[in-house]
């Protein structure tokens, strides 16, 4: 049982900004994606736990309006936002260019940006009293 048209496409135009809103508020914005060093893992998780959670309110909403064109629409907008995301995480911004294995290996070296910060490790309950 298919929508009429004008409402199909209305339904998957929905969908595609309820889809763009949650990747909006999951994945920092693009400017600082590429201002990071490229290959973040944060990043790569954020736009992991905002695709799967696209996925999941893109499947929802096609079942209950059991519409195909919601679904297509709404998963062509879910895969465009993934790979924007992870492109804008795996560009580095000095060059413009995509890394190779060595480059993103070396991606946040004093020579390619920020110096990693190195800190100690916290010890949960450490006992300072002496009793």
């Amino acid at each position: 049982m298919a929508l009429k048209p004008e409402f199909s496409v209305m339904g998957g135009l929905a969908v595609g900004a309820l889809v763009f809103a949650i990747h909006s508020q999951a994945t920092p914005t693009q400017a600082d994606m590429q201002a990071l060093p490229a290959g973040t893992p944060d990043i790569e998780s954020a736009e992991r736990k905002a695709t799967i959670l696209s996925a999941g309110v893109v499947s929802a909403v096609s079942l209950i309006a059991g519409d195909p064109t919601i679904f297509v629409m709404g998963s062509a907008m879910t895969i465009a936002l993934a790979l924007w995301t992870r492109h804008s995480n795996w560009m580095e911004s000095v060059g413009g260019k995509y890394l190779t294995g060595a480059e993103s290996a070396a991606a946040g070296t004093a020579t390619t940006g920020p110096e990693p910060v190195s800190t100690e490790p916290y010890v949960p309950f450490q006992n300072d009293f002496a009793r």
